[in-house]
């Protein structure tokens, strides 16, 4: 009760300061009537006792100070005034104020876009519970000789591998599996309107083994993995864009390479599936139909099931709690080794041994390992924009306190310590830092979705917690950096000289000169290695464009064809003509 009791006093004493003064000044009076009753008891008259107990108690309104500074609310108090002293210096600077604050939005946005990149593509775990038990099964050396594959040799397993190890239940709470219907799209149909999307099988345990939530319906059981359900589950993404998130969207049919597909379900937002840099629009259990074969292959070449020797699963896993990788390895290593040569006859003991590995479920698959160095390149170039724009914000505000030389002085002068002069200045930069990273944090939005664009990357570059702690480090950092930049100059000035100098930039000492030298210098030198870092780059853009290709490419034109596109224009062609006729009739009428 007595902290909810100094809560409320503390509130009262901010929002309500008039009353509480006068308060303040009653006690005061009842103390000194009292005080002073007390002394004309010892034989004084009213006017000498009153002054007795002035004398003893000093000043009422130094009184009135020490009252109300011996709560919390003081502190606030005195923040919220240097926080309007702040503003008010800053409204009589409007041009260094905008200044700083955009070379501080292009330092902090470029970082936390840039940052937000590599929290994707390297830190962020899948958007699903207790990601770290998730592993992704791959094989280093790649499968064994003579079977064969899809082209991801490192990551694709039988389906032999894969019954063999989803039995495993000491290991893997659950095993799931996945495979694209295509390398690229599958064609599909919702009502009359053919389209192309992205498409994945998965095992029945696909949903309820990762943790995945549904915004509507239900996702896959085993069940509907061996009926081969005619069954779909939609993402949320492609909910919303070919069905404007209409909840009638559940129980609809989807036509598959024209095999018909009734939705079941819709994923919850956040989640675009498992494929690399991509967003998978819809999921159907493993079928064992010949038109829905994996990876688009021909039937007569190889299937799901009927071809142990093709390798064409991947395979995601959440390990039992407790079991480590070493230990998973130990005990799966026997039962994948004999799986692995189902359909290959007697192994040749020369022939290459596949040798089983796991991979975390951090970043995005494939980009991972490709785009770790450039992207920390790419991240320490923005840092040093960011070092160029904190020592362009220091080189202005040590210039900008040099001309408040003499207010400094008269403060100090008054009895303001530097403690004080310190506060002042923080406040101000992070006043000015604040304006900067709110800006910063827009051109960083505008930044990360361009990059998205850029990339080609269908996941988007999402500014999530671990992003904005990010900018908050770095911008409180810059906040302290820029408070205790200028202080020294600001302080080191004698009160004396600087009341009877007429220009108050007229003092300067050797040390101060030189310091100012080296930020100079350290600037000039960053963007020497930027320019030179970015000419290289330039360079390099500029030989791939122009690198020979052995062979004559003058009159050659590269261009495909898209027939769904071409039947979508004839379908809205023979719209706008049967629309048009009724019009052109009546009005020849």
């Amino acid at each position: 009760m007595s902290l909810l009791r100094n809560l409320g006093s503390g509130l009262r004493s901010l929002f309500r300061k008039e009353q509480v003064n006068r308060e303040l000044d009653e006690e005061l009076g009842e103390y000194l009537e009292l005080a002073a009753a007390e002394k004309m008891k010892q034989g004084m008259n009213r006017q000498d006792a009153l002054r007795a107990v002035r004398l003893e108690g000093g000043s009422l309104d130094g009184t009135k100070e020490i009252v109300r500074s011996g709560g919390w609310e003081s502190v606030v108090d005195t923040l919220w005034r240097d926080l309007l002293f702040a503003v008010r210096m800053l409204r009589k600077s409007p041009g260094f104020m905008l200044v700083a604050m955009l070379t501080l939005a292009l330092g902090i946005g470029g970082n936390t876009a840039v940052f937000s990149v590599m929290n994707t593509v390297l830190l962020r775990y899948l958007p699903l519970p207790n990601p770290q038990q998730l592993v992704f099964l791959r094989l280093p050396n790649g499968p064994p000789d003579g079977v064969g594959t899809t082209g991801d040799d490192d990551k694709s397993f039988s389906y032999p591998v894969f019954e063999a190890l989803r039995k495993e239940h000491a290991v893997f709470s659950d095993l799931m599996a996945y495979m694209p219907l295509a390398v690229d799209k599958v064609a599909v149909r919702i009502g009359e309107d053919p389209e192309e999307a992205e498409g994945d099988m998965v095992s029945g345990n696909f949903f309820s083994g990762l943790g995945v939530s549904f915004t509507r319906g239900r996702g896959f059981a085993l069940e509907d993995e061996t009926a081969h359900a005619s069954v779909v589950v939609l993402s949320y993404s492609y909910w919303t864009i070919r069905f404007g998130r209409s909840p009638s969207a559940i129980g609809q049919t989807i036509y598959v390479k024209g095999v018909p597909f009734t939705v079941i379900g819709v994923t919850a937002q956040g989640f675009y599936g498992l494929e690399p840099a991509s967003s998978t629009d819809f999921w159907i259990p493993l079928q064992n139909r010949p038109e829905l074969n994996a990876w688009d292959e021909e039937p007569s070449q190889n299937t799901l099931y009927g071809s142990p020797k093709w390798w064409c699963i991947q395979l995601i896993g959440r390990f039992v709690p407790g079991v480590t990788q070493s230990q998973a390895l130990e005990k799966l290593d026997p039962v994948f080794q004999s799986a692995a040569l189902v359909g290959l006859g007697t192994p040749d003991p020369k022939a290459k041994k596949s040798i089983l590995a796991f991979s975390s479920t951090q970043g995005i698959q494939g980009m991972r390992d490709d785009y770790q160095k450039p992207i920390q390149i790419l991240l320490a170039m923005v840092g040093l924009v960011l070092a160029i724009a904190c020592a362009n914000v220091s080189t202005l505000l040590v210039g900008r306190n040099a001309t408040r030389a003499r207010e400094f002085s008269v403060r100090i002068a008054l009895g303001a310590g530097r403690s004080r002069l310190l506060r002042q200045m923080l406040t101000e930069s992070f006043l000015l830092v604040a304006g900067g990273t709110a800006l910063g944090w827009m051109f960083a939005i505008s930044g990360s979705r361009a990059l998205a664009a850029w990339s080609g990357v269908e996941i988007p570059f999402v500014l999530d917690s671990r992003v904005l702690l990010s900018t908050l480090a770095i911008s409180i950092s810059c906040a302290i950096v820029f408070g205790l930049a200028p202080l020294r100059s600001a302080v080191s000035v004698p009160v004396g000289v600087t009341l009877k100098t007429s220009n108050a930039t007229a003092y300067r000492d050797q040390r101060s000169s030189w310091s100012g030298k080296v930020v100079v210098a350290s600037q000039m030198a960053l963007c020497l290695i930027l320019l030179v870092g970015s000419g290289l780059l330039v360079r390099s853009l500029r030989n791939y464009q122009t690198l020979p290709l052995g062979l004559r490419v003058d009159g050659l034109l590269v261009f495909g064809t898209d027939p769904l596109l071409s039947a979508q224009r004839r379908g809205k062609g023979a719209f706008l003509s049967k629309s048009a006729c009724p019009l052109a009739c009546s009005s020849r009428r």
